[in-house]
């Protein structure tokens, strides 16, 4: 009888071990752990892979050329922004908001507190901010709440901030304007002329427009959501690149996908990568969901202990 095919990779990489679960279509599986690589992800995944399938006395190269398809999860990315080791990123915003990233928003300063905690402001904290108010400029800009421009962009502004953000030594510009989500002219203006200066300067270097990425409403939201991208996704995306790299230089052919923040996946290659930063604990959580339902119970509490 033909042996059943290998169909599914899943992959959860975590801080310390990084753990691959190998499934064939009749349902049987095997699971492989190596120690985690933080300077070659790839590496640990194809260690794990190999631990895997010796279980069955194969390895990647009959395997990964068969795989119909392959999950990510981990939690490199949410590492990266709690250790504060992200990519030094400039941000570009409306002159006088120039510290509404660093004020951050007053939830952030008592989540998980007691209620006595809450209560009493002296207790607050606040984290550092990703980007430190050195690599922060603003410009002369405005468009109010109907998404009307009330003040053009003064572009000669857009110039030397590019210039001083590159000085100051960003490797990545974001740029989030009040009420862009509305009208995204003025932040494209912006956007264009950074990509022009960053060329012209010989750097190169991303930039993110909120409008490409998040164009929705409250502006810290998007604010700090285009600032994970740039600051944890991007280097995230250079990391699972060189996984993908190596899953093709052994004959794979699927197209790998990341957990994502709703419960569902998405390509390595989107643009909106930030939406994977949890996806090791929401891979976890949709894990046990599937294993509760299956032994029959309603409520389940899960957990992590790395």
């Amino acid at each position: 009888m033909k042996d059943a095919k290998v169909q599914v990779m899943g992959i959860d990489a975590g801080g310390t071990m990084t753990d691959t679960f190998f499934v064939k279509e009749n349902g049987s599986f095997v699971v492989g752990k190596a120690q985690s690589n933080p300077e070659d992800e790839s590496l640990a995944i194809y260690n794990s892979s190999q631990d895997a399938l010796s279980h069955w006395k194969s390895d990647v190269s009959k395997v990964y050329p068969e795989l119909v398809t392959c999950v990510y999860s981990g939690t490199a990315m949410l590492n990266r922004v709690v250790q504060r080791r992200g990519m030094e990123v400039g941000l570009i915003c409306n002159k006088g908001f120039e510290q509404m990233h660093s004020m951050g928003r007053a939830l952030q300063s008592y989540l998980g507190y007691a209620l006595e905690e809450r209560l009493h402001i002296n207790t607050h904290k606040y984290d550092d901010p990703l980007i430190p108010l050195k690599r922060i400029r603003g410009v002369t800009e405005r468009t109010d709440v109907k998404g009307q421009v009330v003040i053009p962009v003064r572009q000669e502004e857009v110039k030397v901030a590019v210039k001083e953000l590159l000085e100051a030594g960003a490797k990545a510009i974001v740029i989030c304007l009040l009420q862009s989500h509305k009208n995204a002219e003025s932040e494209r203006i912006v956007r264009d002329i950074a990509l022009k200066e960053i060329e012209k300067l010989g750097k190169n270097i991303p930039v993110f427009a909120s409008v490409d990425y998040y164009p929705q409403r409250k502006e810290s939201h998007r604010m700090n959501t285009t600032i994970l991208e740039a600051y944890a996704a991007e280097p995230s995306r250079q990391t699972l690149s060189k996984v993908s790299n190596r899953f093709k230089e052994h004959g794979a052919k699927f197209d790998l996908r990341v957990m994502a923040t709703h419960g569902g996946t998405i390509s390595w290659k989107a643009k909106e990568l930030a939406r994977t930063i949890v996806s090791g604990p929401i891979g976890g959580v949709i894990g046990s969901k599937l294993l509760g339902e299956t032994l029959g119970y309603d409520n389940i509490a899960c957990s992590d202990i790395g």
